[in-house]
């Protein structure tokens, strides 16, 4: 009982932040059986599967990175991070995370691991995070989270483009293109229909200023569609509805 006080009253005085995980082609559904992570200063602070595709941590005032991973076959085959600064403990700040393909450097492998229930919360800082103080605090923000949620559903809906396979689209409009759109956009295509703006610059014999217009135009033409990734363009392959 008193370590149970303990917590509720260390957990009272830290910031909530929580939030939901997508996949990058599916911004309807969350992901389930997701590995979420928090790390400060590169150590680890706290970590949950989530089984529903939404999590919830409270944390000290600072600065961390929420990372998410979702792995198939024991293998990384999404990936995602945000960063975050804390100012206040009475901090409630909702953060959804989209995740991308792992670039191959960020490839992973896992050992056998159960991603049907929460794995225990591990926590570096002073407090200590247990199961009976996540379902208080779940309770007592579900009623301002739900309000939050259908207000914003009221809103008009935005309208996102839908990406495609490389392989249905690769001759959409390919024939209308002038040679230098037609070569940038067969690179693209190439790399998977996916490659950072950087990467593509690289392989091109045009200036920075002549690529970021050239981009421009394949977007307008719904070829392609850029998302914005930390300082980096993320160049998809893909079609407008």
């Amino acid at each position: 009982m008193i370590f149970l006080m303990a917590s509720l009253i260390a957990s009272a005085q830290a910031a909530k932040v929580y939030g939901t995980v997508y996949e990058w082609s599916d911004l309807e559904k969350p992901l389930k059986n997701v590995i979420v992570e928090v790390e400060a200063n590169s150590s680890m602070a706290q970590y949950n599967v989530s089984t529903t595709g939404t999590y919830l941590f409270a944390l000290s005032p600072g600065n961390y990175s929420i990372k998410a991973k979702y792995f198939s076959n024991n293998i990384l085959e999404y990936t995602g991070e945000e960063k975050i600064r804390i100012n206040r403990v009475d901090d409630l700040i909702n953060i959804d995370i989209l995740l991308f393909p792992p670039l191959d450097s960020e490839r992973e492998y896992i050992g056998d691991i159960n991603l049907t229930g929460e794995i225990d919360v591990k926590n570096e800082n002073l407090y200590s995070y247990v199961i009976p103080v996540f379902i208080i605090l779940f309770l007592v923000l579900f009623a301002f989270y739900w309000s939050r949620k259908k207000k914003t559903s009221r809103k008009e809906p935005i309208t996102h483009e839908n990406p495609v396979h490389p392989a249905e689209i690769s001759d959409i409009g390919k024939e209308e293109l002038p040679s230098d759109l037609k070569e940038l956009y067969d690179i693209i295509l190439k790399t998977g229909g996916r490659i950072t703006q950087k990467e593509l610059r690289k392989k091109l014999p045009y200036s920075e200023a002549k690529v970021s217009l050239m981009l421009d135009d394949l977007e307008e033409r719904g070829l392609i569609k850029k998302i914005k990734k930390g300082r980096a363009n993320i160049i998809l392959a893909g079609k407008s509805n």
